[in-house]
């Protein structure tokens, strides 16, 4: 994925101050002192994995969504109810790592796995394109249990859950992820400012991101700024107007936002320029996305 579209996987390693925690290399974790309430991501009954897409899992313990930890059999719940991770690739497992008898070691499976998590099935399973600024999502790739790799289980599941910025731990939501940038919810994963301070769309903003961004050659910067924003305004309508759905003569209640090489929120030596799209009226905010999906509209 390109850009700010990138989703970060992040190693929730220490996220939880002192609690201590002990992996196994077969994927059971035992704590120290009592804190953990069972074996973290073990279900009742037999211990096997759930590999569908579009299946959400409730991940209640810290440890469980650490880089050590490989598995998850709990029973699976519905995607309208609290959950934290939600299944959008399974991915077969092949070469070296496959051909092992026992499973490998989470070092090795966490090297050779999650890269096999594809940023572009993540997408179309978001219901993002080009134009979408994502953030505050990450991935998580679950193996088979020891047990499931001698019987021949060679499966990897990539799954998608919300890490708000500045913290290491995943939190709970109660919708569906598959096709949340086409909704309300989506709102709350796209960037926005509020007179400069980054925030999630679905608070009180000012400007929106629209993707891609604009890369300017050392030459046009040495125009200057006010023929970089000319070059600039033209594309940033045709992307905002992709971006709403509609052309933006039709939004007289908007407007689109440059930004270009050398502005205060561009760091000084990149040659990269962004469109924004605003309200029209400078005291106006929002508290929502204004993304569109009518297809063909405003291209």
């Amino acid at each position: 994925m390109k850009g700010s579209r990138v989703l970060r996987r992040v190693l929730a390693r220490g996220a939880w101050g002192s609690l201590l925690v002990v992996v196994t290399l077969g994927g059971v974790a035992l704590a120290a002192a009592g804190f953990l309430k069972s074996p973290p991501g073990l279900g009742p009954g037999p211990l096997l994995t759930k590999w569908e897409v579009g299946s959400c899992h409730r991940l209640d313990q810290p440890v469980e969504t650490s880089w050590a930890f490989l598995t998850d059999t709990r029973p699976t719940v519905r995607c309208d109810t609290e959950h934290t991770t939600e299944t959008y690739q399974v991915v077969r497992l092949d070469g070296e790592v496959a051909a092992a008898k026992e499973r490998p070691s989470p070092v090795l499976l966490q090297k050779e796995g999650p890269p096999l998590c594809s940023g572009d099935v993540l997408n179309r399973y978001l219901g993002a394109d080009e134009k979408d600024a994502v953030r505050e999502l990450t991935t998580i790739a679950f193996f088979p249990t020891a047990e499931e790799w001698r019987d021949g289980e060679r499966r990897m599941r990539c799954d998608v859950m919300t890490v708000p910025a500045g913290r290491l731990d995943p939190v709970a939501v109660s919708f569906p992820f598959k096709d949340a940038m086409k909704t309300a919810e989506g709102s709350r994963y796209r960037l926005c400012r509020l007179d400069g301070t980054e925030v999630r769309c679905d608070q009180p903003h000012n400007r929106e991101l629209v993707n891609p961004w604009l890369l300017f050659g050392t030459d046009q910067i040495a125009k200057g700024r006010e023929f970089m924003v000319g070059v600039a305004q033209p594309l940033c309508r045709k992307e905002v107007g992709a971006y709403l759905g509609a052309p933006l003569a039709a939004r007289p209640d908007l407007e689109v936002v440059v930004e270009v090489p050398g502005d205060p929120s561009i760091r000084q030596d990149s040659r990269v320029g962004r469109c924004w799209v605003a309200p029209s009226d400078p005291k106006a905010t929002l508290d929502k996305s204004v993304r569109g999906y009518e297809r063909g509209a405003g291209s």
